[in-house]
């Protein structure tokens, strides 16, 4: 039993690495909630839907002023089998390179006629504390999809100049979804499809952000709520999967 028990604590060190601050943050940091804060381990993007539950589509309206957050946290509960109540499904946090800690699984996401698997890649939840404004912020995700952010959030449209980071972290929270770019003036015509999606889907919450801080050789980003989906091309119809699928699967929903 002993060794069985070594066993199991070496399988989780393994798959969700942690630093000293990390594992201080089990026992004395406080999320926004009053909730510990963890790091995080990257998932695969393979996730599993339930043929059989109802597609939904939910928002709160867009354009909306930023603000400072005082609010609750809210979200969709999940029974035993990984099945929500509202015709959600959960990311199978069992499949891929890592598991997540619990309580830091990926967020549940809707399914989508038309839609035939969970877009995008999810992510072990990086908690939700709130630090200073300004305030230098490293995340284990890049781009992030959750964790430390400022306490104040930034409008629901697009923004010509860039949105810092620790700002649309917490849109991320309150259920938004974030497009990010990297790219000259010469990507218009990949930016039309981002404001089309905008466009088709008004009554969701939808942040658009320059973000000169994306790595790699995809110059694009579609966020949620500790999922990402990278592109270089941006495609209309898997980005509209992307929102339908994440909007509103976050610790809190806020307008």
């Amino acid at each position: 039993m002993h060794r069985l028990g070594l066993a199991l604590a070496s399988t989780l060190l393994l798959a969700c690495p942690a630093d000293d601050a990390w594992m201080d943050s089990l026992d004395d940091g406080e999320s926004e909630t009053g909730d510990s804060m963890t790091g995080s381990a990257s998932m695969s993007a393979s996730a599993t839907m339930s043929a059989s539950a109802t597609a939904t589509e939910s928002g709160t309206g867009s354009g909306t002023e930023s603000g400072s957050d005082t609010s609750p946290t809210t979200g969709a509960s999940v029974d035993d089998t990984g099945s929500s109540t509202d015709g959600t499904t959960a990311a199978d946090s069992t499949t891929g390179t890592a598991e997540c800690p619990e309580g830091l699984e990926p967020s549940i996401f809707t399914d989508v006629d038309g839609c035939d698997a969970a877009v995008g890649e999810p992510f072990c939840s990086e908690g939700q504390t709130h630090v200073p404004l300004d305030s230098d912020v490293e995340w284990q995700s890049d781009p992030p999809n959750s964790g430390p952010h400022y306490p104040t959030w930034e409008s629901w449209d697009e923004h010509a100049t860039v949105v810092p980071r620790g700002y649309w972290v917490h849109n991320l929270e309150h259920g938004g979804i974030v497009l990010s770019y990297r790219c000259n003036d010469d990507c218009e015509p990949e930016l039309d499809v981002l404001r089309d999606v905008m466009a088709q889907r008004p009554d969701l919450r939808i942040l658009l952000t320059p973000d000169p801080l994306l790595p790699g050789d995809e110059r694009f980003a579609a966020i949620s709520w500790t999922w990402i989906l990278r592109f270089d091309a941006p495609d209309l119809e898997t980005l509209l999967c992307f929102v339908d699928q994440h909007e509103n699967h976050a610790p809190e929903d806020v307008p």
